[in-house]
């Protein structure tokens, strides 16, 4: 075993929950993480962009999707799904040896709160681009 301490990281599991909560773009902040807390920070710079690219793909869907409760379901497990194969193919062999040399992970509520909080980012920034953009709030009820 190594004698210095490692920097915690965020497991497997940990990344398709926060995903689960807080898209693609939970998975690239924690991937990030990762990678900075292994040295490799251009790396993490490389998961950001990616999670951008993947959490603006799931934008452009059609809005008429979103709003069958199933279909929009599925789009969210199938975005977990994906985002857990490209972190195990990324940093699957660094998870096994990070376990054999004694790392720990982030508590599975770190995991959570970083998901919730993406999950308002992205609710912040879908209201800011539909303000801007045009479409606006819908006026109030008549009364």
């Amino acid at each position: 075993m190594n004698d210095q301490k490692l920097p915690p990281m965020y497991s497997l599991t940990a990344i398709g929950i926060a995903t689960f909560l807080g898209s693609a773009l939970a998975a690239g902040y924690m991937l990030a993480s990762n990678y900075k807390a292994l040295g490799q920070p251009r790396m993490g710079v490389y998961a950001l962009w990616g999670s951008l690219v993947v959490v603006l793909a799931f934008i452009l869907l059609p809005s008429g999707m979103m709003l069958n409760i199933p279909v929009a379901i599925a789009i969210m497990i199938g975005q977990v799904m994906l985002v857990l194969a490209i972190t195990n193919k990324l940093q699957g062999a660094m998870f096994a040896s990070f376990e054999k040399m004694g790392g720990s992970y982030h508590p599975m509520r770190r995991a959570i709160l970083v998901g919730i909080g993406a999950s308002f980012v992205l609710t912040f920034g879908w209201i800011l681009i539909i303000v801007l953009v045009g479409g606006g709030l819908p006026p109030p009820p008549a009364t």
